[in-house]
């Protein structure tokens, strides 16, 4: 028998340190430049050129990692792909414009799937205010829809980097439908028409984004797209604090409690709500209190900022209790939901 080689021994994979492992070390070597506002690290660059600033991002939807065949339309399938980069615009509260769109095919997909695809991208972009201005076709052995998105950014900035200890902690909506509906299409398992809307036609909180941002209510931004948590460990991360989280205030929906009635461990490790989670100052609450119908949206507080590290979370009897995940990790296989 031979003994197994040594993790020590062998090369380091990408499997080993983990998606958000490896841009740690990464990012850090990234250099700035001219027209460089805001680089990598955060939901958006900000850029600036020809007098004005944009927002720039990319992200992309594979399939095997983010959906398998028949779980959504190719018209959900091409909307959803513009929308959870317009999301990274909301987050840094901006307006999308203009982008462009890489497609990766099997041979063998049909064109009148490709065509809704593509009606289902111009759609999105066309309901948000942006425009689709070129791209690029390939051949693949899976399907790959990958945008890059340009949008104008607001003459104030926020990024994960303003949180400070004392700062409330906000969510807008409500969170874990979205991974309600995913594990139920995935699973081949009912699941309210609700959660399966929100994992294949999600919201994109464009209008909350803007406000929260142009009005100096918000200190730091993130969207909701890898789990609460995880994402709220970005914002944690970045501005060097760390947070307590009430899980009784977590924002769920009436048929996300029917599912798990008072467990919010999916609402909070989920992911794909693309819903915002922001800080705010304790001088702004009431502010934001007074002026939530111009977000467009429910927001909740759901815990504060704090000056240690690390995230707590609090149940009802006021208890802190550990988490087996936190979130998604393309990398990192224990503990998440996968196709």
């Amino acid at each position: 028998m031979v003994a197994p080689m040594p993790r020590s021994a062998r090369s380091t994979t990408i499997g080993d340190v983990g998606e958000f492992g490896f841009l740690a070390k990464l990012l850090p070597r990234l250099r700035g430049g001219s027209g460089i506002l805001v680089g990598p690290g955060q939901d958006c660059a900000v850029i600036r050129g020809g007098g004005r600033r944009y927002l720039f991002t990319v992200d992309a939807l594979v399939e095997g990692v983010h959906f398998l065949r028949g779980w959504l339309s190719p018209y959900q399938l091409g909307r959803k792909s513009f929308l959870v980069n317009a999301s990274d615009v909301a987050a840094m509260g901006g307006r999308p414009r203009f982008c462009v769109v890489n497609l990766a095919v099997p041979p063998a997909y049909r064109v009148s799937d490709l065509s809704a695809l593509q009606a289902g991208i111009v759609a999105a972009a066309t309901e948000t205010g942006a425009a689709v201005v070129g791209g690029n076709l390939t051949s693949a052995q899976q399907l790959s829809i990958a945008i890059a998105l340009l949008g104008d950014a607001p003459k104030r900035i926020v990024t994960r980097q303003g949180a400070r200890s004392g700062h409330r902690i906000y969510v807008t909506g409500t969170v874990g439908d979205a991974a309600l509906g995913c594990r139920a299409v995935r699973d081949g398992t009912p699941a309210p028409p609700s959660a399966l809307r929100r994992f294949r036609q999600p919201t994109v909180r464009l209008q909350a984004g803007r406000w929260l941002v142009e009005s100096g209510v918000a200190s730091a931004m993130i969207d909701i797209s890898d789990g609460l948590v995880q994402d709220l460990g970005h914002v944690c991360a970045e501005s060097g604090v760390g947070a307590e989280v009430y899980a009784a205030g977590v924002p769920r929906s009436a048929a996300y409690r029917r599912a798990y009635g008072a467990d919010a461990t999916l609402a909070l490790t989920g992911g794909e709500d693309y819903e915002l989670l922001c800080t705010v100052p304790e001088r702004h609450v009431k502010r934001l209190a007074s002026n939530q119908a111009r977000l467009g949206c429910a927001i909740a507080c759901i815990g504060e900022v704090t000056a240690g590290r690390g995230i707590r979370i609090v149940d009802e009897e006021g208890r802190v209790r550990p988490l087996r995940a936190t979130g998604y990790d393309h990398f990192r296989r224990e503990g998440r939901d996968e196709p």
